[in-house]
């Protein structure tokens, strides 16, 4: 699912990703890491008050400008300006509530996915497309943030404070990207099963059970 997960960002990226967005954040990123490491750098060399040694003094203000810079890029919008509104039963969804599949639809999207009912079809593909596409910008998003407080938590261990380890569990929270991948994976699969059934016929308007008004003559028989 992994492998899946990441052919599917790959392949998917330009179609839900704003580039003009990501490259507006990648650029006031970089201005932000530039000028916090020039901070950095100058408070040190005037105050000294990176405490750490001449060898991790320039490490640590590295870090903190990355750390900087990234967190930066994942606070802006990347989702494309154009892209088609997001619909469920012909009600618009919020874009909050697309990575969440209605209940009919979540069984399919676990570890083990049960072949699809075909009633279920329809539903299966207009949720996961929905689900797959905020999934793809979610892990554009997070993934610079959590690495720049990955960043963060490693400056201030090197600053050897107490309260320094407190930040290593931004560590564990760098695992919300390989899951994303993961559900993008299952959410694909799903997808790519749901599309392979043939299209839901409508039902039938012949009513079932026996039929009130049977074909052929209505002439009455004489009575023998």
């Amino acid at each position: 699912m992994y492998r899946l997960g990441w052919q599917v960002f790959r392949a998917r990226f330009r179609q839900d990703v704003s580039v003009d967005r990501l490259r507006r954040a990648l650029l006031v990123g970089v201005v932000v890491a530039v000028a916090i490491g020039v901070l950095l750098a100058v408070t040190d060399a005037g105050t000294g008050w990176i405490d750490a040694g001449p060898g991790l003094s320039p490490l640590i203000v590295v870090l903190g400008a990355l750390a900087a810079g990234l967190i930066t890029v994942s606070c802006f919008p990347m989702r494309r300006r154009d892209e088609p509104l997001a619909t469920i039963n012909g009600y618009q969804v919020r874009p909050d509530t697309m990575r969440i599949a209605r209940a009919s639809v979540q069984r399919y999207l676990g570890r083990r996915m049960p072949d699809i009912e075909p009633d279920d079809r329809d539903a299966v593909l207009n949720d996961t497309a929905l689900v797959r596409r905020t999934l793809v910008v979610d892990v554009m998003r997070a993934a610079p943030g959590l690495i720049g407080l990955a960043f963060a938590g490693i400056a201030l261990f090197l600053l050897g404070g107490r309260s320094a380890l407190a930040f290593l569990w931004v560590f564990g929270y760098l695992g919300l990207v390989p899951d994303r991948i993961l559900r993008l994976g299952r959410t694909e699969r799903a997808h790519r099963a749901a599309a392979a059934l043939p299209p839901t016929e409508p039902g039938s308007t012949t009513p079932t059970g026996r039929n009130r008004f049977p074909s052929g003559s209505k002439v009455g028989l004489p009575d023998v």
